[in-house]
């Protein structure tokens, strides 16, 4: 089994990782020599993310990957504190993932295609794609979420309405205000923010009431 080490801010998210990789993997507490596989799966705090990442490529050897969440913060923006980058690929990684029954990865154009079938060989149905801000599932679901809190703010409907409605009619497997709470506003708000600044256009610009509730939930998660 491969030797593995998981850093990031939510331990929670560890955790879930940690149960989606438990057949393959081998856990460590720390990250070492002997470690195969680092994963970095902080999402949005720049300062921590790239702090967590020196500390890994200064003690991992060098044929060990890394791994590291790039929803937020794309790949291209993580290479310059990457030494290494042969070995350096990104992942789509947030609450609530495994139940969409895959996982998202990319890579840069300096990745090394050996060390890109090893990341295959990790995963049972990666799907690897474009190094973009929010990859795929997230961005799509961000967006589904900033639209909900608009119908919200527009008292179109109430939450548990919004929910039900789109649960039943697209077999969903949560409500978009649920999801929201369930993946957290932070990484919903921070994941719009990113895809916002990348494409500067305006569906992605998020609706005030989910920007509102943002701000309430980082002043009571501090």
């Amino acid at each position: 089994m491969k030797k593995v080490f998981i850093t990031g801010d939510n331990s929670g998210l560890i955790s879930e990782l940690k149960e989606f990789l438990k057949n393959k993997c081998e856990f460590e507490n720390s990250v070492s020599a002997n470690t195969d596989i680092a994963f970095e799966i902080t999402n949005y705090n720049r300062d921590l993310k790239f702090k967590n990442l020196n500390e890994i490529e200064n003690q991992i050897p060098d044929d060990a990957i890394i791994i590291s969440s790039s929803l937020c913060i794309p790949l291209s923006q993580q290479l310059r504190f990457i030494k290494n980058f042969k070995r350096f690929f990104g992942i789509g990684i947030y609450p609530t993932f495994s139940s969409v029954k895959n996982i998202e990865v990319t890579k840069s154009n300096l990745s090394s295609p050996d060390f890109a079938t090893a990341v295959s060989e990790i995963f049972d149905n990666a799907i690897w794609v474009e190094d973009r801000a929010g990859l795929i599932n997230l961005r799509i679901i961000s967006l589904i979420i900033n639209e909900a809190y608009l119908v919200l703010q527009e008292k179109t409907a109430d939450a548990k309405d919004i929910d039900i409605a789109m649960k039943l009619g697209t077999n969903y497997p949560f409500g978009p205000i649920e999801w929201s709470e369930r993946i957290g506003l932070d990484l919903i708000y921070n994941v719009l923010q990113s895809m916002y600044n990348e494409y500067g256009d305006d569906r992605y610009r998020i609706t005030p009431l989910l920007k509102e509730r943002y701000l309430e939930y980082s002043v009571t998660h501090k």
